[in-house]
């Protein structure tokens, strides 16, 4: 299972990190602070937490990263097994459980592994596919709406929930007007529909609750923390509460999405339901409708096969993989909705499939059997759009459910970024330079340290990430206009979307790695040194280490870290109230 060996690489990093950090960390902060308060180390240097300098080194709250270099070393603080270890298991490790609640079903382990490393390495990308989820769910619900033919209820659900699955549609030889219109493959569809609902599908359980109530409680008591301990020690203040608990508050919204939308996407499940439905389908003969295994092995709805490199993602069915689908998908619905509607649209009229017979009469509730049977040719004129109706190769609607759930995906991924960056922004030391515009001086702030930028860095990387998988399925679809002889043009997009998928996986593994590697460094105090606490990165030559908080501090820290809190808390919160908008869509009748 994948969770088990991305928890393995975990548990490799906690004991590298274990071995090696006690031999850095040897920084003893507060005796430090000490003995340059008693002059030990001079006079000069010493500042108020505004950077200033101060007269008397025996008033300074904060030094400069000049004098805490040459006074405290370039070393961290002290590493701590029991502290490393009780943050790692409050902290990190309910997050890491909840990955566990993540649904899978790819058929190759290394398509489900690269699927946990993908929602590591990009949220954005994790939550860009929920979002397409649901509105694929909401848009074919739409296109079925005005559709009154037999089946086509069981059209819509299945094609909703059949969207983690790479279906392939043959209309050739009437196969899909069969399917659609012949009466002896009814049972077709309710086999499907009940074989599909598969009891241990992915949804609420047990498990599950305990999982998202863990982290919910985990993340409660980080908050609690964090402002119980607001003024003991600056450096570290805010690292849970900002780090672990609002960088990764994406994943509670996305579990819950998928837990209340359960999604088909096991591969070897649904390939097994759809071939026994196949062997009970049928296709219109020159005699009547005959057994489909009678005329050839192709049917009208199966799998695509392994298609080689320019379709692996949309091959694979691990529902983060939805990015690569989204156009696939949408020819797919297309092609369903194009035939059950021209044969809605008849039927309407009364127009039978057979047009030497006359129209039978029904039981006002359905329709006559006689009225759906005909010769193979009979049947595909019947679902047959009229000839001024064009379909566009990339589908209808499919930029603005992108543009919809791009917005989505990138509120979610930096409004709980942004928490983190916001929190550890403006914890001290956060600076203030002061620039001189004529008779008029400006104050700003500049906290921009190890901390926020790894978490800034982070963000950035995922973004790019998601941006550049986006651009490589634009791409790809674009080099399947014209599968069988695609010109140059099609043959280079086709290069170049694998090559922006491979870079893309690959800066995803990194970034992973970064931000796991960044909390395990955080836990052991790698931080907690003099460049780091100094926020050098942001503050250059005004770069201060404070070494005591003041009153004044506290409050302006507090508003900073509830606003943190309650951006992180309300992004997941919306993200998810965005999912239960479109969960469940009411389904057209029969």
């Amino acid at each position: 299972m994948p969770s088990r060996t991305a928890f393995s690489c975990y548990l490799f990093f906690v004991c590298v990190l274990s071995s090696v950090l006690p031999v850095f960390a040897s920084v003893d902060f507060p005796r430090c602070f000490a003995e340059i308060k008693r002059g030990m180390h001079g006079t000069i240097g010493g500042t108020d937490n505004q950077g200033n300098p101060v007269a008397d080194i025996t008033q300074a709250t904060s030094i400069t990263y000049q004098l805490c270099k040459q006074a405290c070393g370039t070393g961290g603080g002290a590493f701590s097994w029991s502290a490393f270890s009780q943050q790692f298991s409050a902290w990190l490790l309910p997050w890491l459980a909840l990955l566990s609640q993540f649904p899978f079903g790819s058929k190759y382990n290394w398509d489900n592994l690269m699927s946990v490393v993908l929602a590591l390495g990009s949220p954005c990308l994790a939550a860009y596919s929920l979002a397409l989820t649901v509105l694929n769910t909401k848009w074919v619900a739409r296109r079925f709406a005005n559709i009154k033919y037999p089946n086509s209820r069981d059209a819509a659900l299945l094609l909703s929930s059949l969207q983690q699955i790479p279906l392939k549609v043959t209309t050739e030889n009437s196969l899909l007007a069969s399917l659609v219109v012949l009466p002896e493959n009814d049972p077709w569809w309710r086999a499907l529909s009940e074989w599909l609902d598969y009891a241990d599908t992915h949804t609420w359980t047990i498990a599950g609750v305990t999982s998202v109530a863990w982290v919910v409680i985990a993340y409660a008591l980080t908050i609690i923390d964090a402002f119980s301990t607001i003024s003991t020690d600056p450096n570290s203040n805010g690292q849970g509460l900002s780090g672990v608990g609002s960088i990764w508050l994406w994943m509670l919204p996305l579990t819950i999405g998928y837990l209340q939308i359960s999604p088909r996407c096991d591969a070897v499940r649904v390939t097994n339901a759809l071939a026994r439905a196949n062997e009970i389908s049928y296709v219109a003969g020159p005699n009547g409708a005959v057994n489909a295994d009678a005329i050839s092995d192709m049917r009208a709805l199966s799998l695509h096969p392994d298609r080689g490199s320019l379709f692996r993602e949309q091959d694979a069915t691990a529902p983060i993989f939805l990015y690569a689908r989204l156009f696939s998908f949408t020819q797919v619905v297309e092609d369903f909705v194009s035939a059950y509607r021209s044969a809605s649209e008849k039927c309407r009229q009364h127009i039978p499939v057979d047009p030497t017979i006359p129209w039978e009469a029904g039981d006002g509730k359905t329709i006559h059997p006689a009225n759906r049977r005909g010769t193979p040719a009979q049947l595909g004129a019947y679902c047959s759009a009229p000839t001024y109706v064009r379909r566009s190769h990339w589908g209808r609607e499919v930029f603005s459910r992108f543009f919809i759930a791009s917005v989505a995906a990138l509120a979610l991924q930096w409004s709980t970024s942004g928490a983190s960056v916001l929190i550890v922004y403006f914890t001290p030391t956060v600076g203030k330079w002061r620039r001189f515009s004529g008779s008029e001086s400006v104050d700003g702030a500049l906290g921009l340290g190890c901390r926020s930028g790894a978490y800034l860095l982070y963000a950035a990387v995922a973004t790019s990430i998601w941006a550049m998988l986006v651009v490589s399925s634009v791409i790809a679809h674009y080099a399947t206009v014209n599968p069988e002889y695609p010109d140059l043009s099609q043959r280079v997009a086709a290069r170049v979307a694998v090559f922006l998928r491979r870079l893309a996986k690959f800066l995803a593994a990194c970034n992973a790695a970064w931000i796991l590697t960044t909390f395990l460094l955080q836990f052991g105090n790698f931080y907690d040194r003099c460049y780091c606490n100094s926020d050098v990165l942001g503050l250059g030559k005004r770069a201060h280490n404070v070494m005591l908080l003041e009153g004044s501090d506290i409050s302006p820290m507090k508003a900073a870290w509830i606003g943190g809190v309650v951006l992180a808390v309300a992004g997941a919160s919306l993200f998810l109230g965005f999912i239960n908008v479109f969960v469940d869509p009411p389904l057209p009748s029969e």
